[in-house]
């Protein structure tokens, strides 16, 4: 998980500000708008640097047909895609992985996602990309190529699908567990990593929220009146108690 500590948005955000009428509080509102958009790329990163990456796709798949590559599971990032000649614009996935294995080679075109809930549209637009890209690459590779979505957190593949919209059936989805099996990584490893950027967040936004005088000010009147309310209810309960 991305922190918002770290994050450092290009410009503030005039909705924020109108939406709440502190500007301070608009720019927690904006880094944290920053964070969530940056999580799916962080997790990219997370992923790459613990799996067997891929530096040059050419010359990994001219390896592949003269049957020099070693076995194992290797994974290639949208990145090293792009500088290839197996690029198809605009339709490039998050990721490939190749698990070569000299009775039975398999691709895995992969587009990751943080979450799980997308609209009919985008749905639509997925899978389309991913569908595309697996016909652009297939016929190129010696490998059994299949694509899938994968959502990293979800661990319910029926969920996936509706989440989805139902635009992909059961065999086009996959969790993060299940990438991660794939790949050979720790799956609880990643998530107990990124719980702890979580709990870093909410004590960085508490703070920032404190450092603010009207929210210190807001804070302060809620609680006299918390306290008085307790104790107008703890005087009458007393003297209920007492007429019984």
């Amino acid at each position: 998980m991305a922190k918002i500590r770290n994050s450092n948005p290009k410009q503030q955000s005039g909705g924020y500000e109108r939406l709440v009428g502190d500007k301070n509080m608009a720019a927690i509102f904006t880094k944290a708008q920053s964070t969530v958009i940056s999580n799916g790329t962080e997790l990219e990163k997370i992923i790459s640097t613990k799996s067997n990456a891929i530096l040059n796709l050419d010359a990994f798949i001219n390896e592949c047909d003269k049957g020099t590559i070693s076995n194992g599971i290797y994974l290639c990032t949208k990145k090293i895609i792009k500088k290839s000649s197996y690029w198809l614009a605009k339709h490039e996935p998050d990721f490939i992985v190749f698990t070569v294995n000299s009775a039975n080679n398999l691709c895995y075109v992969v587009e990751l996602k943080d979450g799980d809930a997308f609209d009919t549209k985008k749905s639509v637009a997925e899978k389309e990309m991913l569908q595309l890209f697996v016909n652009h690459l297939a016929p190129k590779i010696p490998f059994r190529t299949k694509f899938y979505i994968c959502c990293f957190n979800q661990l319910d593949k029926e969920k996936i699908v509706t989440g989805f919209k139902n635009v992909f059936i059961i065999d086009e989805v996959m969790t993060g567990k299940e990438f991660c099996d794939i790949l050979g990584i720790d799956y609880e490893a990643i998530v107990n990593m990124r719980r702890d950027d979580a709990v870093d967040n909410f004590k960085y936004v508490v703070e920032k929220m404190f450092e603010i005088k009207k929210v210190r000010s807001q804070f302060a009147e809620k609680y006299r009146q918390h306290i008085t309310e307790k104790e107008f209810y703890t005087v009458n309960r007393t003297r209920k108690n007492r007429l019984h």
